[in-house]
């Protein structure tokens, strides 16, 4: 699956379990929903967050954007913007 789309997604998860606090920590929390290395995963959340699918709160605490959460909300915008590989 394409990692910013897994990315995306997660954030999506957070977002739907907590709407009033949809909080993730890249370094922290991320890593473990994903399985992967934050150092694995770094340039693509900066690169999200530049794209504006994500927001910056703190170091390295970020929540969806109203974008974020409009491409997450309709699988066809998910896989124009970012399809399966």
């Amino acid at each position: 699956m394409n990692l910013k789309r897994r990315i995306l997604l997660a954030y999506r998860q957070v977002h739907d379990a907590s709407p009033e606090a949809p909080y993730l920590h890249a370094r922290d929390g991320l890593p473990g929903k994903l399985g992967l290395d934050y150092e694995a995963l770094a340039a693509h959340v900066k690169e999200l967050e530049q794209q504006r699918f994500l927001h910056w709160k703190a170091q390295d605490l970020y929540k969806l954007s109203p974008r974020g959460i409009r491409v997450t909300s309709d699988r066809v915008e998910l896989d124009r913007e970012f399809p399966e590989e």
